[in-house]
């Protein structure tokens, strides 16, 4: 098993996560370290990522009316496998799934009511609420997406149609002209992106045992401890490992499926229980502010000439913050997207990809902020205080109190924060595996399964010990760190790539990968005549059991 693991990327997060989780435990200012560095960095050069996020818009923006746009994965004969719906529930599910059943409600109404001094507006006012929208938006739609597009289109293309690793170190193979980078340079870069998404997977599975402790208590009167948080771990880490293992074509694409229809029939649900008039013209007026300023929104940095204790730093905490929380994710994410792009043009890849789960986003932020919102200006309910109280975790639960069938909802509620992780932790897992391996062409489809085990339990467990030992903010802070280097490595994907194209040198691909191209067309053809006789065959057996009913 040992020679088939490229032992120097996978031994990279196994020794960072375990000196983050020695010095966590035994030293008590870990934390507040941590925390003072990461200001220090977005005081200092939070300002790239906020231009290195345009940089990654405008590229998209640039591939999309560019004549690139209409280049194929896998190539002219290419042909998709997965449908447009299955495609974008999985997109959804993987990228800010996780994140919406946590902040969907609470961050707009707390921006809404505590925004900065630097953004000019008054606490509650009509002004702040369409600038928090704004913020939202810009925190869970086009920009965290663009991250995920950037490192998805460069490594595809590299992957795909160039017979490259599966690998994000693949998405800087067009420096050298389509030649790999040296196996220690590769191996060092994936290592450290993959102690990037060990970190923040197990953040936000740290989040979600916090969300689902906190609806227990609300549902059936359990409250949460440590005992709690490690039960309910152990169920989602046994879940993500089943499913992992299964496969895309099996585990990940049914979960996600049944997340993005639960996550519609809420979120309608919540609509039209909710202010129906107040929701519709508030969501389209912050749109409307949002794409108006999306560039001034990006860029917003707020120059101080205090010292950095002495100073708000609310860009730094809220958008730089999420932004390099992103790019922890970001190439990962991005070559997990890659696996379902074969036989999809980049502009198809955008638009699936960018645009639907973005435009799912602002919806979102739009109903279950809205409804919020409006119970707070309506005098119904104090959310505010309520939150001060009882923290983000429960404030989901809290909500549902303002519509029919609360404990139903609440339930189902549940369910899906469970999916939600579930899905993410999978995806994750399968991507991290696979590109743990030495051999990792396109025609090896899955990981072995105690590779798959070997990571779900890794990330499990340290999201269970930050939890339990009360580090969930050091978990956030480092993985937030290790996501500031991706900004670099994502931007030196886009000079490659559009040095490449805009050179002319891709134009030689179909003949110099030609043998690769026409391999994964056969490929293809063989599993979906597999997946063919797989139906016809459950067809004929469902056909004889029933006749000898």
């Amino acid at each position: 098993m040992f020679k088939k693991v490229r032992l120097i990327t996978v031994g990279i997060p196994i020794v960072l996560m375990g000196a983050v989780l020695i010095l966590g435990a035994t030293d008590p200012n870990f934390t507040d370290t941590m925390t003072a560095f990461f200001l220090e960095l977005m005081h200092s050069g939070g300002w790239l990522v906020a231009l290195g996020i345009l940089l990654f818009l405008g590229f998209l923006f640039f591939l999309f009316v560019h004549p690139i746009g209409s280049t194929k994965f896998g190539g002219p004969n290419a042909k998709p496998k997965y449908s447009t719906w299955n495609w974008w529930a999985i997109s959804l599910c993987a990228g800010i799934g996780t994140g919406i059943v946590f902040w969907g409600a609470v961050e707009p109404l707390t921006i809404s009511f505590t925004p900065p001094a630097s953004a000019g507006v008054e606490p509650g006012s009509y002004a702040a609420i369409i600038w928090s929208l704004a913020k939202c938006f810009q925190h869970w739609a086009f920009q965290p997406y663009s991250i995920y597009a950037v490192a998805a289109i460069c490594c595809g293309y590299a992957y795909w149609n160039m017979g490259k690793s599966y690998a994000s170190s693949a998405g800087l193979v067009y420096w050298k002209n389509g030649k790999d980078l040296s196996d220690k340079a590769n191996d060092i870069l994936d290592g450290i992106v993959l102690f990037a998404i060990v970190g923040g997977v197990a953040g936000s599975l740290g989040y979600g045992l916090l969300q689902i402790g906190a609806g227990l208590d609300f549902v059936f009167g359990i409250t949460p401890g440590p005992m709690i948080w490690t039960a309910i771990a152990v169920v989602i880490i046994v879940s993500y490992t089943i499913s992992s293992a299964t496969g895309l074509d099996k585990g990940i694409q049914w979960l996600s499926d049944k997340n993005a229809w639960i996550f519609i029939a809420l979120m309608i649900f919540m609509f039209f229980c909710g202010p129906v008039q107040y929701i519709c013209n508030l969501t389209v007026e912050s749109f409307g502010y949002y794409i108006n300023n999306i560039i001034a929104l990006t860029s917003y940095t707020e120059p101080v000439v205090t010292a950095v204790a002495d100073s708000e730093m609310w860009p730094q905490w809220w958008d730089l913050y999420w932004m390099t929380d992103w790019l922890s994710f970001g190439p990962i994410v991005g070559l997990f997207l890659v696996k379902m792009s074969y036989g999809r043009t980049i502009r198809q890849f955008i638009v699936v990809n960018v645009v639907l789960p973005s435009i799912f986003g602002v919806i979102w932020f739009g109903i279950f902020g809205g409804f919020a919102i409006n119970i707070q200006l309506t005098g119904v309910y104090d959310l505010m205080e309520f939150y001060n109280a009882s923290g983000a975790e429960a404030f989901m639960m809290k909500l549902f109190e303002f519509v029919p069938g609360t404990m139903i909802i609440r339930v189902i509620m549940l369910v899906l924060v469970a999916l939600s992780f579930i899905t993410l932790a999978d995806s994750m897992t399968s991507t991290i595996s696979q590109m743990s391996l030495r051999q990792q062409t396109s025609d090896i489809k899955e990981a072995p399964l105690p590779i798959k085990v070997f990571w779900g339990v890794l990330i499990g467990a340290v999201s269970i010990l930050f939890v339990v030992t009360g580090g969930i903010n050091g978990i956030k802070i480092v993985k937030t760190i290790a996501g500031y280097p991706m900004l670099f490595v994502e931007i030196a994907m886009i000079i490659g790539f559009l040095r490449y194209f805009l050179s002319g040198k891709n134009k030689q691909d179909e003949i110099t990968y030609a043998a690769d191209l026409d391999r994964q067309i056969k490929a293809a053809e063989a599993e979906a005549a597999e997946e063919a006789e797989a139906k016809k065959n459950k067809k004929k057996r469902f056909g004889k059991a029933s006749a000898s009913e």
